[in-house]
């Protein structure tokens, strides 16, 4: 994901303002929506994801649940989410 600066003409650029209209200084780092999103004084923000996703799974006895306080996705049993199920390749 890519934000641009924000430019008031005669004004001294002073950070980037994110999507939820946050004055971000440059430099700084932030997570965002499961972004690990920086401000530079060049290219405005730039976020890239923090997110693991499992591919490679028992698709038919499991499912994805996502938590996203963090940011993470658990492979559990369909009939019982209390069993974890085995991922063998990730991607992110």
């Amino acid at each position: 994901m890519y934000i641009g600066l924000e430019i008031t003409p005669g004004a001294p650029i002073k950070g980037c303002r994110d999507v939820d209209g946050t004055m971000r200084d440059f430099g700084s780092q932030w997570l965002s929506n499961c972004n690990l999103c920086t401000c530079d004084e060049t290219s405005g923000i730039e976020c890239c994801s923090t997110l693991r996703r499992p591919v490679e799974y028992d698709r038919d006895k499991c499912k994805e649940i996502f938590n996203k306080f963090t940011c993470m996705i658990t492979v559990v049993r369909k009939d019982d989410s209390s069993i974890i199920c085995r991922v063998t390749r990730y991607t992110g």
